[in-house]
């Protein structure tokens, strides 16, 4: 398998890596700075007095945003802590130089102190939130104990010893009950049972084994005792290659980037040329021999028209998108991953309880000749009603549905890989595989080869009284889906760790041409890594623990919720509804959140600047500092107005 890297070459902005409770003080602090200044400034305190404040929240609260932006610029980045530093240093010395200078410097307002600040604060608040996105971002492993087996018993001669599950070492002979979890890889050395390999599989039928088999740790044994040879020890194990997949997936999860960087590339230079350019042409016009008088006009362009706006130009749309789509059931837990989602190459489908329903539902039922419905399903269902599984809980649900009540049950026996014998009323039931009653010398019927879903056949006393045929139901929205990723460009892949004929049957009725089966989490992990070292953008879309490693290593994750989900943080979006349709409505989420922040960032930047312009044209009649303030909080207001049309996407 081709390693790829689990973090760009390029270091992240250094504001990325500093710990969110870092701003979280911060920000407190410079807010009680700014209502400090506000009842001084309303209030006409001295000007000593409201530099000091400035002075101190520039020291104790932008501190963070100063070391960051040295790192930045050393690496070569232009990042938010650099034009926070850059604009909000301007409006500070501009201030003060004002504050301590005989001759004022040129400029429509006496002071940017309430406005530097306020800027400042704006911008903690926006860096706390990116800060606690990304260690969110970060894998959350909570109920991952709950699936390391814990011991085992270790046959040591006739006798059984208990110890810890990593103790065990390969070639150990260990024995595992009914209803425990195994200890370890191995192969079944004697002994008949069925065994739940969901957690690593996929598969929500249990699998038959037998002497030979191989079986995984973390599995749960099901039907009877077995007696297992230990092949690979815990640390080695399937289960622990997914665990340790989780711990790596953390560093890549890590990977995060935010979009107020993306804009401060682009705004720094842009205001750095519009500030230069007042400048220049203040000295063109007015000669260079006021040089000094006229560096307010650089300073205050610099400073004002950088937008406090522009922290919340992708922060409100983000939020508003992110409530409407859990009006429907789903939840964005990375918006950045939108964009990967949208732009991916290839698009690979998990198949039970992601393309299906995950749940065995009975699809058909077929008496045999002079036999009625009712007398099929009284009997299964009475022979069922007291066993644990897929098939037994789709034959109840079905008897519930049509009302029929089961006879009672006196007493069963479940033969693992096979069906159940049961005795009711005095008769003698069995409901399992066809193999199986055929080889009790009972006759089925011959559609049943024909049948392409799972089987179970019925009889009562020796007679047949027909079978049921039991499928796992495409979502609502699964063809409709892959027709949409299809129409879109992309390439759409089932994977599996069903058996081929399973997965060749849902492929089918899906409208996908690519499959793979028999898939470990491992080897999804490797199928989706391959394809990233390509160059390809991949997204997953599973819904269990089993497609973690895969939902981790691509481009963007998409899970469906179910009782079996176990991550919490672990993936980008988290859907909660029985259909599919939620796949393509990302797309146009994303689509109209695009339009949005553009949108924003256009006002946020443009009425900042006409706002500056307006207050140097209005010279030389004097401005307030409110009048600065004001307006850039009016900017806020309509940035916040125009990203609630993120509430109503359709």
């Amino acid at each position: 398998m081709t390693e790829l890297p689990l973090v760009s070459s390029r270091p992240a902005p250094a504001a990325l890596s500093v710990p969110s409770k870092a701003f979280t003080y911060r920000f407190f602090l410079s807010a009680c700075f700014l209502v400090l200044m506000l009842f001084s400034l309303t209030f006409r305190h001295s000007g000593v007095g409201i530099f000091i404040l400035g002075l101190m929240n520039f020291i104790f609260c932008a501190d963070v945003f100063a070391r960051a932006a040295g790192k930045d610029l050393l690496s070569g980045r232009l990042s938010l802590a650099v034009l926070v530093t850059v604009c909000a240093g301007a409006g500070f010395l501009y201030s003060a130089l004002n504050t301590f200078l005989t001759v004022k410097l040129f400029g429509p307002v006496p002071d940017l102190y309430l406005y530097t600040v306020m800027l400042i604060t704006f911008a903690l608040w926006a860096a706390r939130r990116l800060a606690r996105e990304k260690e969110k971002a970060r894998v959350f492993v909570k109920k991952l104990d709950d699936f390391l087996p814990k011991s085992g018993r270790l046959c040591v001669g006739r006798q059984f010893r208990k110890v810890f599950a990593n103790e065990l070492k390969k070639g150990d002979l260990i024995f595992v009950k009914t209803g425990e979890r195994l200890p370890a890889d191995g192969i079944i050395k004697q002994g008949k049972t069925s065994i739940d390999e969901q957690l690593i599989t996929g598969n929500m039928l249990p699998t038959s084994k037998t002497a030979g088999s191989r079986v995984y740790a973390g599995t749960l044994n099901k039907s009877d005792a077995v007696y297992i040879e230990v092949t690979e020890v815990l640390a080695s194990s399937a289960l622990m290659s997914v665990v340790d997949a989780i711990k790596k997936g953390e560093i890549h999860r890590s990977g995060f980037k935010s979009a107020l960087d993306g804009f401060a590339a682009w705004l720094l230079p842009v205001l750095l040329l519009a500030a230069g350019g007042a400048y220049a042409y203040m000295l063109y016009k007015h000669g260079t021999a006021q040089w000094f008088h006229y560096l307010g006009m650089f300073l205050f362009v610099l400073a004002l028209c950088c937008p406090a706006a522009l922290v919340f130009t992708a922060v409100f749309p983000s939020f508003f998108a992110r409530s409407g789509a859990r009006a429907r059931k789903i939840k964005i837990q990375n918006m950045y991953a939108l964009d990967e989602i949208v732009h991916a190459d290839t698009v690979f489908f998990d198949k039970t309880g992601t393309l299906t329903y995950g749940e065995l539902r009975v699809s058909g039922v077929y008496p045999a000749p002079k036999v009625q419905e009712k007398l099929l399903l009284e009997t299964v269902a009475s022979a069922e009603q007291l066993v644990d599984g897929p098939f037994a809980d789709a034959v109840n649900r079905c008897a519930k549905e049509r009302k029929i009540k089961p006879k009672r049950v006196l007493c069963f026996d479940v033969l693992p890989g096979l069906g159940v014998q049961a005795t009711c009323g005095g008769d003698k039931v069995l409901a399992g595989r066809t193999q199986w009653l055929e080889e009790q010398g009972i006759k089925t019927s011959a559609k049943i080869a024909t049948a392409a879903e799972a089987v179970i056949c019925v009889a009562k006393n020796g007679k047949f009284l027909g079978y049921l045929t039991l499928s796992d139901e495409l979502r609502p929205g699964a063809k409709e889906t892959v027709a949409f990723l299809k129409s879109k460009g992309k390439d759409v892949i089932l994977v599996s760790g069903d058996n081929e004929a399973s997965v060749a049957a849902v492929a089918r009725e899906a409208g996908i041409e690519k499959m793979n089966f028999n898939v470990l989490p491992k080897t999804k992990a490797e199928i989706v890594a391959n394809l990233r070292a390509l160059g390809k953008r991949v997204v997953m879309v599973g819904d269990g623990f089993n497609d973690i490693i895969a939902l981790l290593r691509a481009d963007g994750g998409i899970v469906f919720a179910s009782g079996r989900n176990v991550y919490n943080n672990w993936v980008d979006v988290i859907v909660k509804r029985r259909d599919l349709y939620p796949v393509s409505y990302l797309f146009t989420i994303n689509k109209k959140l695009r339009r949005v922040v553009g949108l924003n960032v256009f006002l946020a930047v443009l009425l900042n600047g006409a706002l500056a312009a307006w207050l140097v044209w209005r010279m030389p009649e004097a401005a307030g500092w409110h009048l600065a303030v004001g307006g850039s909080l009016a900017v806020v207001l309509l940035v916040f107005l125009n990203s609630m049309r993120m509430l109503n996407v359709k």
